[in-house]
């Protein structure tokens, strides 16, 4: 963990953020290359929306991390801007890019072929910038997940998974559990100056999104109709994100049995399908899509 990367004088510069801003770009760089591969015009279009982009993205993603953490931002609403330490939620982020491109598109007057098709540029390199935030994560030291480990006869700490997490002493990981876990716990953690062993999940949702990022690239080349790319990632991600969400080990995880993100994955995910089928009855699988370069 290395919450600050470096400092420009006393200011610090937050790991947190550069690989939030690293992801972003890297996102719209491979956003611009297809439009570029597609050959049909777009890439400026492409660029002039990467501000509205990050805009709807930021907004988005700290409102529902406040929404989701109000009692915390309650007590101390200077917080509420504090972004660059943590406190940003993926779904909200894409909550409010879609949003943001929604809005683009209606500004531009594009229709709805010419919108699907900007949408299937833009979203080939978001997996990748979501790779790079969950990187950001392990340096804030937010989004932990779930204790996995054992106690031997020595009292000793063993983890049960290879790869566990242990956040040390001053992350947020280590204030939030020292206040929640038993004395017992709580002992063991000062005697470590670290967390307990956690499941990475942080890693591994990176690796999963790796993954995506892959089926993306073999569906944009393969697609029947426009919207295909953006409707495969809104039904890979929430299957991704819903499975990892019962090893997440952060509070204010949602309501009842499921967390906030896996009500919103299931949304999403009925949403896409519902999606496909109209697109597919409104003949969008007969459009004539350029083969791939």
């Amino acid at each position: 963990m290395h919450p600050v990367l470096f400092r420009i004088f006393d200011f610090p510069i937050h790991t947190y953020g550069v690989l939030i801003v690293t992801g972003f770009l890297l996102a719209m760089y491979v956003a611009w290359r297809e439009a570029k591969r597609q050959g049909d015009g777009h890439e400026e279009d492409v660029l002039d929306f990467a501000f509205w982009a990050l805009l709807g993205g930021i907004i988005g993603a700290r409102v529902v991390f406040i929404i989701v953490n109000w009692r915390e931002y309650a007590a101390d609403p200077v917080n509420i801007l504090l972004f660059w330490k943590g406190g940003l939620v993926f779904y909200g982020a894409a909550i409010g890019g879609f949003l943001a491109f929604v809005w683009y598109a209606r500004k531009r007057g594009f229709g709805l072929v010419t919108s699907l098709k900007l949408a299937d540029y833009v979203i080939v390199g978001l997996p990748l910038a979501h790779v790079f935030g969950r990187f950001g994560c392990i340096a804030a030291g937010c989004c932990w997940g779930a204790a996995m480990y054992h106690t031997g006869q020595g009292g000793e700490v063993i983890s049960d998974i290879p790869l566990a997490a242990q956040f040390p002493e001053g992350s947020l990981a280590y204030a939030s559990l020292i206040k929640s876990v038993d004395p017992s716990v709580q002992e063991a953690m000062r005697t470590l100056g670290t967390t307990m062993p956690l499941f990475p999940s942080q890693l591994v949702e990176a690796f999963g999104e790796s993954l995506v990022f892959l089926a993306l690239l073999l569906v944009r080349s393969r697609k029947w109709f426009h919207g295909q790319v953006l409707l495969t990632y809104g039904l890979l991600y929430p299957v991704l994100r819903f499975t990892l969400e019962f090893f997440r080990g952060d509070a204010e995880r949602g309501l009842a049995v499921l967390s906030t993100s896996q009500f919103i994955s299931i949304g999403v995910a009925v949403a896409s399908l519902w999606a496909i089928v109209v697109l597919r009855k409104r003949g969008m699988a007969q459009l004539n899509v350029s083969s791939p370069t």
